[in-house]
């Protein structure tokens, strides 16, 4: 099986499959649903239905064996009721590493449901209840009456614990966030986005303004959430797995934004709204650079690298994912609970895995695995020791793991352009808890330097679809609605603190807040100055900037005053040479307004294409894009050059080439500079070419092939992905690359049409460089099926590399021609078994290949154990009629048995001794193709390495049962597009310019 990513744009595609199941353990704002009701609606199937990717033999893999699963619970009824731990109780609950405690500050009656909490200046803090959860949407809908409220509490007495409650706004539905501003609070209750403000000094919101409204409001655990204040002055929004179309509520001529798959954020003052980069689930927070982080129920740690706003200026390039995922996910991350699974959650986890339901092996099992990631959170204070507090290369993460009555950590590091993230705490949690009742599911940086723990304290986090209505009908899903509990993560040695209060600084006062060892003072003190405006604030900011050494500071105030238009040249290039990188980087955004006109400016941008930061170049590859020129070429591909084995700077770069592209690519095949062409990848190459080809003028496409008819015969494998890219990029506008050469004059079409023969038979010399040969093998995609169809047979005999035979399979199933079908059934018994599976699901693609693979299948010339059964589920779905009865008569003779009995036959196995060595030839020969073992294999699977988390039955089970059980990131799909073919594969990556 190949693992080469096939990435469609929009407009081919006709349709595609969704998978009529989600994931499992449903936490608070956590993963979709799992229809289990009959009620709920089935999702569209018009197309295709989801293939499951079998899972592959590991019985001899591990020495070691592990206990089996237990027995069943008893009946449903006899389901045990957890009772809550009193208030006064509640902190003996706790393990929490490195000497911290969990020290309560606030619980029932004071607080109930929290899901969110804001300080104001005067350091009382907006809590946000979400007391309706999780009361579905056709029940929540209809009445007028609503229970969500926004709690305003306060420490009167200064003891570091709050005392004094009062209900600031109540009638909300679902509320999820709250942010502060102008001595108010902006509130997320979908649909809506609210303003309140208490004017009269009651506590009680007496302003109650409908913003934004159009937030979808269908699954309780993907509604927007997170409302954060960020560095550019903007209130930022996670718009989660629900989305919306949505406007501003008293303006109907604003523009309406679509929110699938995207987040938002909105300015205060003017509230314009946009989409943003993002769309996961119940968390979003920023680091002390500006960095945005968000968690996706089984995804605890995401980075937002690529900003929407910069993606949308090449609509050519297909971008798999704006997003990475930097931390271990779902069944490769363990947590280490202290509390005992529910009784009725290990039962049902045992019925599925007995009905054999699909969802994640997380569902399979009681506990043990990630399932519900919830509030990510970056510790920004001074108050913990010096190993906890943020640095340019290193934070801590906290995530809550509610379903599992945990605090986890992670530390987060730089990688590049991006971050990867690792487990803190070795085999434990940095909190856990013996109470099934503590759902840690928001974190936020306090006014004293520590962390404030959100415990919405409900004795079921989970939501109603996914627990079946038998199960669902012995719990009481909104027990402990009534309940709730703040607490203060406390460090060693910590002496609690009153209240701050900077309602009353100073200007000059809150100027120097601005690089405060504490985020809450740094943001408080910016959102206020930025309150009290330009007039009053902008000269003594202008004057700090220039003076100042820290570098929060100068960062807050470069953005409140680029914010007023009140930044000047002169600043922006004092922070251009600044000496930390990250003043360097948003310096260089804040430059965008000014570089198509200055000529200081644009020298000393353009001069950081050598910084020695990878994060300041990829800012200089977003902000000099628009700049359409023959210098901003140049750059591009001089980045390019340095930082082109960087995915990430490889999809910023080429962000910035729509207009440019064809100069970017003249450079690269030599036409300039004089120098010589830069050595730059070939995957950055071919998506260069494919923007020239979609995107540029016909001079721009007939000049790029005049310049490569001369190119030198050494660079083949350089021209041949030039001319694939420029033909696929050709395509999308229905066009071939054949009829451009066609226009060439006669010099060049003689000297391009013999380089195109001289690289076609590099395909099949054997002398050449795999590199080489795969280049030409790609580029005869663009030259006519009869001239091919030789060429690329003679490259699936076994003399062959493997790579060179699963290339020519690839460019053959891009023929919508009969013969294709003929060459591959002829040439069966010379195929190696991944070549057979790929050349079977070649010949599902197109209905012209359906019939011939059939009769062989009659005749025993391809035998139907040969065909996967993900392959067998299509091969039955043909939509002629009369081939799919053939189909079906064929399958019916090699029908699998009873699973069950299968393993009953196979459990006398458990007792043998394992053998890694043997199992590592049986891994070879198996299951390398679509799993990855130590740094082995290919990522198309489940990665092997948590085999070792698997007990000796269940790893019995997914080898002779591989379908039992399949996470939704490995259900195969089906896709069919506009030019006939139908696609399998994993879905990578969706977005609004193509699917992967």
């Amino acid at each position: 099986m190949s693992t080469a990513k096939c990435t469609i744009g929009g407009e081919h595609l006709v349709g595609w499959a969704e998978p009529t199941t989600f994931s499992g353990s449903q936490a608070l704002l956590g993963n979709p649903p799992l229809r289990s009701s009959a009620s709920q609606p089935a999702l569209p199937n018009e197309y295709s239905v989801p293939r499951r990717i079998a899972h592959t033999l590991l019985t001899l893999l591990f020495g070691s064996w592990f206990l089996v699963l237990g027995s069943l619970h008893p009946a449903l009824a006899e389901f045990p009721r957890v009772l809550p731990t009193p208030p006064d109780q509640a902190e003996s609950t706790f393990e929490v590493q490195h000497g911290f405690r969990m020290d309560l500050i606030a619980a029932e009656p004071l607080v109930c449901s929290p899901v969110d909490l804001a300080y104001d200046e005067l350091g009382r803090a907006y809590v946000v209840e979400m007391r309706d959860y999780p009361l579905p949407e056709e029940k929540n809908a209809a009445p007028t009456v609503f229970p969500g409220t926004v709690r305003l509490i306060e420490d009167t007495d200064g003891d570091g614990k709050f005392d004094k409650s009062t209900i600031f706004a109540d009638q909300l539905a679902w509320p999820t966030s709250v942010c502060c501003y102008k001595g108010g609070v902006f509130v997320a209750a979908a649909p809506d986005v609210w303003y309140f403000k208490d004017t009269d000094g009651d506590n009680k919101a007496d302003i109650r303004r409908k913003v934004f409204t159009g937030f979808s409001r269908y699954n309780v655990q993907a509604i927007m959430n997170s409302l954060r204040w960020g560095l550019d002055n903007k209130i930022y929004g996670a718009a989660a797995g629900n989305g919306g179309t949505v406007r501003h509520a008293d303006r109907p001529d604003d523009p309406v934004i679509q929110l699938t798959r995207r987040d938002f954020r909105f300015d205060p003052v003017t509230e314009m709204i946009e989409a943003i980069s993002g769309g996961e689930r119940y968390g979003a927070c920023f680091d002390d650079w500006g960095n945005r982080f968000l968690c996706n129920i089984r995804n605890p740690v995401q980075h937002v690298v690529l900003p929407l706003h910069y993606m949308q200026r090449n609509p050519n390039l297909i971008v798999p994912s704006f997003i990475n995922d930097c931390a271990e996910s779902g069944d490769q991350l363990r947590v280490y609970r202290l509390s005992p699974p529910e009784a009725w959650r290990e039962f049902r986890a045992q019925r599925w895995a007995l009905e054999q339901a699909n969802v994640p092996r997380s569902e399979t099992i009681g506990a043990g695995f990630w399932t519900s990631s919830s509030g990510v959170c970056v510790y920004r204070g001074a108050a913990y020791p010096e190993p906890f507090r943020g640095t340019h290369s290193t934070s801590n993460v906290f995530i809550g793991e509610v379903a599992g009555n945990l605090i986890h950590r992670q530390i987060l590091e730089r990688d590049g352009v991006t971050f990867k993230s690792r487990r803190a705490d070795e085999n434990t949690e940095f909190v856990r808890s013996r109470d099934n009742w503590f759902r840690p599911v928001n974190f936020i940086n306090a006014p004293d330097g520590t962390l404030t723990v959100l415990d919405m304290y409900r004795e079921t986090i989970e939501h109603p679809w996914s627990i079946p209505d038998d199960i669902k009908a012995q719990l009481d899903l909104q027990s402990g609605s009534d309940r709730g509990r703040l607490y203060r993560l406390t460090p060693p040695g910590f002496m609690p603190q009153s209240p701050p209060n900077l309602s009353t600084a100073t200007t000059g006062q809150l100027i120097f807040h601005l690089h405060h060892f504490d985020a809450w003072y740094r943001e408080t003190a910016q959102r206020l100055l930025f309150e009290r405006g330009r007039q009053n604030v902008a000269f003594d900011l202008r004057q700090y900037l220039r003076g100042t050494s820290k570098t929060q500071g100068k960062m807050r105030a470069l953005h409140l005053l680029s914010e007023w238009n009140e930044l000047q040249e002169s600043d922006v290039a004092l922070m251009l040479t600044d000496s930390h990188s990250e003043v360097r980087r948003h310096a260089v955004a804040a430059a965008e307004r000014w570089l198509p006109n200055s000529p200081r400016l644009e020298s000393a941008v353009i001069a950081l294409a050598g910084d020695a930061d990878i994060g300041v170049r990829q800012q200089l590859a977003f902000s000099i894009g628009p700049a359409d020129d023959a210098l901003t070429a140049s750059i591009l591909m001089e980045l390019a050059t340095r930082d082109g084995d960087n995915a990430w700077m490889r999809t910023t770069i080429l962000s910035s080439a729509g207009k440019g592209a064809d100069r970017m690519l003249a450079i690269a095949i030599g036409g300039e500079p004089s120098s010589g062409p830069p050595p730059v990848s070939r995957s950055f190459l071919k998506q260069l070419a494919i923007t020239v080809g979609a995107a540029s003028t016909e001079h721009s496409v007939l000049s790029t092939l005049s310049s490569l008819s001369k190119v030198s015969s050494d660079r083949a494998d350089t021209s041949a992905t030039i001319l694939t890219g420029l033909g696929e990029g050709l395509v999308r506008r229905k066009q071939r690359l054949d009829t451009y050469v066609g226009k060439l004059d006669a010099t060049n079409r003689e000297a391009l049409t013999a380089l195109t023969d001289r690289l076609a038979k590099s395909a099949t010399d054997s002398s050449r460089p795999i590199s080489e040969r795969l280049a030409a093998i790609d580029i005869r995609s663009q030259i006519t099926f009869p001239d091919n169809l030789q060429v690329l047979a003679s490259c699936l005999t076994t003399a062959q590399p493997r790579e060179i035979q699963q290339a020519a399979l690839r460019v053959l199933g891009s023929f919508n021609e009969g013969a294709v079908a003929t060459e591959l059934l002829s040439r069966w018994k010379q195929l190696t078994p991944p070549l057979r599976d790929e050349a079977v699901t070649i010949l599902l693609s197109r209905p012209i290949w359906h019939e011939p693979l059939i009769a062989a299948l009659e005749t025993g010339d391809v035998p139907i154990s040969q065909v996967s059964i993900p392959q067998r589920t299509r091969l039955a779905g043909i939509k002629d009629e009369k081939l799919a009865e053939r189909a079906k008569k064929i399958l019916a003779s090699f029908a699998l048995g009873p699973r069950k009995e299968v393993l009953d036959r196979y459990q006398e196995s458990l007792s043998l001794k394992g053998d890694t060595s043997r199992g590592q030839l049986v891994y070879r020969r198996e299951c390398l193709n679509c799993h990855k073992l130590q740094g082995e294999g290919h990522d198309v699977g489940p990665s092997l390495e948590t085999v070792k988390h698997r007990s000796p039955q269940e790893i019995l089970v997914h080898v002779l049962d591989p379908n039992r059980e399949v996470s939704p990131n490995f259900l195969e799909y089906v896709l069919r597009l506009t030019d006939g073919r139908v696609l399998t594969g994993l879905i990578a990556a969706e977005t609004d310019s193509g699917l992967t």
